[in-house]
């Protein structure tokens, strides 16, 4: 069958499907929010510091929940009703984002309980992950499943566009409080909308029964015995420990590298933002997933260089131009790779795997901006990235002529 690059039949099939509907309309105000505090946390942070040792520490305070507590998120989105995990994650989300907006609007904020917050809020997300992730796929036939998770991913990089923007505004114009607030706000259309959908328990999960080591164990065997999901994922853990710590460096490079403050770390981060969305059409249009292991791993060379040539850069406009080539990238390479790990495992098998890639897509970047924030008060923000991206693409440059014989195995039909 041919694919025109406008045949959006896909995107209409998915959006005809009325729990996506009714997820993707609350999630979407939902993301706005998170990328609405994501940005502030940044930024109040390095007002508070001026460090790039304590960004790497919001990172990792936030992200290290993620490395330890997700497997076992894993099993329980294999176990239990995913759609209540959610909705419980998203209460205390809530929860996080107003102690949040309390501490900084009674100015009785400090770098220790700002670390503190976003550590609850890494358990939080620890246990909700794998939950959120399948649960999408719960919701559509397998034909759409590649489509769906881009439409989650233009959402995702839509956000990543407003919210900073909105944030922007705010920390510009108000106290920056207000922006937590309005992350707060947020969460109930989506805690509405997951409280509207109504999705059978499909026929294959594990029942709650038994040890949760033995299926921590069966999640983890499959996993790294599988030849393509082995292969794919440990691409994604270079990519995501070495090349996308740009993300939460992005504070630094704004106030020390470009001289740009808040307006500047809006711009470069809503050029990310412009790339993955264009990306992330891309993909959803397209439909299919033959030939996705061919754009992962280009995705992570073309990211490697691009990062690489970023870290040298002094310029806050070429800086956003690169920014925007690796956020295309990165959306290639996230959406493609999930995809590929989703089509390829049976639900019962789905949540623990998935939360292997979230482990190392979430949790790398994090341990790679602890270590190059740190490293960038010694050197600067330039030269950690630089040498991270170029080990990226060094590592994409010797695995890629082996990427045919991986989709082989990767795009094939799977039989649950």
């Amino acid at each position: 069958m041919k694919h025109s690059l406008f045949d959006f039949s896909g995107l209409r099939q998915a959006f005809a499907i009325r729990n996506f509907a009714l997820y993707t309309a609350g999630n979407t105000l939902s993301l706005v929010g998170m990328w609405v505090q994501r940005l502030a946390v940044g930024w109040l942070m390095w007002v508070l510091t001026e460090s790039g040792a304590w960004l790497g520490a919001i990172a990792i305070a936030e992200f290290l929940p993620i490395i330890i507590l997700t497997p076992l998120g894993g099993v329980f989105a294999d176990r239990f009703d995913r759609q209540r995990i959610s909705m419980i994650a998203q209460s205390f989300a809530c929860g996080q984002a107003m102690a949040l907006w309390l501490f900084t609007l009674t100015d009785t904020m400090s770098p220790g309980l700002l670390v503190f917050l976003m550590f609850f809020g890494g358990v939080t997300n620890a246990m909700n992950q794998a939950a959120r992730v399948t649960l999408v796929v719960n919701m559509v036939p397998r034909e759409v499943m590649g489509t769906a998770i881009a439409i989650n991913s233009i959402i995702f990089n839509v956000a990543r566009i407003i919210g900073p923007a909105i944030a922007g505004v705010l920390i510009a114009t108000t106290d920056i409080a207000w922006a937590f607030l309005v992350n707060a706000v947020s969460y109930a259309a989506l805690i509405v909308a997951l409280a509207m959908i109504r999705i059978p328990r499909v026929k294959d999960s594990v029942p709650p029964t038994g040890s949760y080591f033995r299926d921590l164990v069966e999640g983890g065997k499959f996993t790294f015995t599988h030849s393509g999901v082995a292969a794919i994922i440990a691409l994604t853990a270079v990519n995501s420990i070495f090349a996308r710590p740009l993300i939460d460096l992005l504070p630094g490079f704004a106030g020390e590298v470009f001289k740009s403050g808040p307006e500047g770390l809006a711009i470069l981060t809503s050029a990310m933002g412009v790339g993955a969305i264009c990306a992330s059409i891309w993909i959803a249009q397209r439909g299919r997933i033959i030939g996705l292991t061919g754009i992962v791993f280009f995705g992570v060379l073309i990211n490697g260089a691009a990062v690489s040539v970023f870290a040298m850069s002094t310029s806050l406009w070429t800086g956003a131009l690169l920014l925007a080539v690796s956020g295309f990238t990165q959306a290639c390479t996230g959406t493609g790779t999930q995809t590929l790990i989703q089509s390829s495992v049976a639900d019962r098998l789905r949540g623990r795997v998935m939360s292997v890639w979230l482990v190392i897509g979430r949790g790398g970047p994090a341990l790679g901006a602890m270590v190059m924030g740190t490293m960038a008060e010694l050197v600067g923000f330039g030269p950690p990235l630089l040498t991270g991206a170029l080990v990226t693409f060094l590592a994409a440059a010797i695995v890629l002529p082996r990427r045919k014989k991986i989709a082989g195995i990767l795009e094939r039909p799977v039989v649950d």
